[in-house]
């Protein structure tokens, strides 16, 4: 996809019916709707797009991360919001943190000039890791380990970001 495909997909899906930046959407699965109330991680994940997502979507998205004790935890991002209505400790996508998502988002916010959050959420998922081995995901108000105790991609996205740590100082 090109940079301006990216951009105009984005843009299309984050617009309001006034034409401005509101937020992205999520939508349930099976009937469709809008779930107004949810207040997913998902509607983050344009943050992979790095420089093609256009920087005034940028900009609210990584304000919206920044908030400690919204998604950002100690242990890295949950997959939902703390304080809501559908969260759950161990809720598969409704709380925990997953290893994909935090690779893609901390890999957009990098390409995205954002280094030193990047880092810090780089280094909030490895060490959650090294004291809770690789898990399926993890609880995300302890970082206690959930599901699958032995899991590849969380592994992988590990040593991904272990790396990044040992290479990066800013």
């Amino acid at each position: 996809m090109s940079s301006m495909a990216a951009q105009s997909q984005s843009s299309r899906y984050a617009q309001n019916r006034n034409g401005s930046v509101e937020a992205f959407r999520v939508y349930q699965s099976g009937t469709h709707r809008v779930q107004a109330d949810a207040q997913s991680l998902y509607p983050f994940m344009p943050l992979m797009l790095g420089r093609r997502l256009p920087q005034e979507i940028a900009a609210k998205l990584i304000a919206g991360l920044k908030e400690e004790g919204r998604f950002l935890t100690p242990y890295g991002l949950a997959t939902e919001a703390l304080s809501s209505p559908y969260y759950q400790d161990d809720g598969y996508w409704r709380g925990p943190i997953w290893a994909p998502p935090m690779a893609l988002i901390i890999e957009g916010l990098a390409d995205l000039g954002e280094r030193a959050f990047a880092r810090e959420l780089a280094r909030r998922f490895c060490d959650c890791v090294c004291r809770s081995g690789f898990a399926e995901n993890f609880d995300a108000r302890t970082g206690a380990p959930l599901r699958d105790p032995a899991y590849t991609w969380t592994s992988s996205v590990f040593l991904l970001l272990a790396h990044r740590l040992l290479e990066t100082t800013d």
